[in-house]
């Protein structure tokens, strides 16, 4: 495979999933022929030496068809916010004879029944891959890759999407802390999907997901403790209230914070396929993918250094 197009809107120019995929295709020019596809309006930065293909903000057909001409694969980075145009991106690519298609999927595996009733990010992107199934006898295939939890991007205090603030020594559990999920990190995962592209017959048509390695809340402070040699100020929460008030506020409201709230249990409770080891309905792509080991105590040392 020897071009791939990748449309990642905004995030190909910020540091995002996005971003760490076009650098890590873009570093492999043997291989890879990279281009981006992003709307007029798009004020980020993109990387140097990457063909850009703009169209208008509402994507019109024609646009997207033209823009995907000659590729072998469209790889999809949008928000959860634009999941709803995947349908014309596939639309688009099978009209264009694009080979191979990869949903913005990442996170759990959003084909997972249990996780798709949890929470409505979940269940649009499981809608896409039931969507995909749909056109494969057009000729498209495609790939769907969880990748966990990005530990990098997770412990960014700006974020704390684990609820871990390794600036002010605060955490918040889900209920005792001791769920374990799985990890990676933006830019292992990007790798990942290199080597997804790099092995075509061995990933058609499947869910690939990604494992660096399993690791819970308490395990993550216990460590955040010893390498800042303070004691952390922790609080607990029920999970199962906050699932019942958030899937009512996101039937009545629609509302972002309720969507983001299911995400989170989705990935810190038992239950809803965050453990790719013991709570995976599929092989995960690293038992036949190159990839490296990923170094839990290493990522959140970094974490300390940098942001601490």
């Amino acid at each position: 495979m020897s071009r791939c197009l990748a449309l990642i809107s905004d995030q190909a120019g910020g540091t995002n999933i996005g971003h760490h995929v076009v650098k890590a295709l873009a570093e492999k020019p043997d291989l890879f022929n990279v281009s981006i596809i992003a709307r007029k309006s798009s004020k980020s930065n993109f990387p140097a030496g990457v063909k850009l293909h703009y169209v208008d903000d509402e994507i019109p057909h024609d646009q997207l068809v033209a823009a995907l001409k000659g590729q072998d694969a469209l790889i999809s980075a949008i928000g959860f916010g634009a999941i709803d145009l995947e349908e014309k991106l596939i639309d688009a690519a099978i009209e264009a004879k694009v080979y191979r298609f990869l949903p913005s999927e990442y996170g759990v595996n959003n084909t997972n029944p249990v996780a798709r009733a949890l929470c409505p990010v979940f269940d649009s992107k499981g809608k896409v891959v039931e969507y995909l199934k749909t056109k494969e006898s057009k000729g498209l295939t495609w790939t769907a890759v969880p990748t966990g939890l990005w530990l990098d991007w997770t412990l960014e205090p700006a974020i704390s999407f684990a609820n871990i603030n390794i600036k002010t020594h605060t955490a918040t559990l889900w209920l005792d802390g001791t769920h374990k999920l799985s990890w990676s990190t933006l830019p292992w995962s990007a790798e990942g999907i290199a080597q997804i592209l790099l092995n075509p017959g061995k990933t058609a048509n499947k869910v690939v997901p990604l494992h660096g390695f399993l690791a819970s809340q308490n395990e993550i402070i216990a460590l955040f403790e010893k390498l800042q040699n303070t004691k952390y100020d922790i609080s607990r929460f029920e999970g199962k209230e906050l699932i019942s008030t958030a899937q009512q506020s996101w039937a009545d409201n629609k509302d972002v914070k309720s969507a983001l709230d299911l995400v989170k249990a989705g990935f810190f409770l038992d239950g809803y396929g965050s453990d790719f080891i013991h709570e995976g309905i599929t092989q995960n792509g690293n038992e036949f993918l190159q990839l490296p080991t990923l170094s839990f105590e290493d990522i959140v040392q970094k974490a300390v250094e940098q942001w601490a």
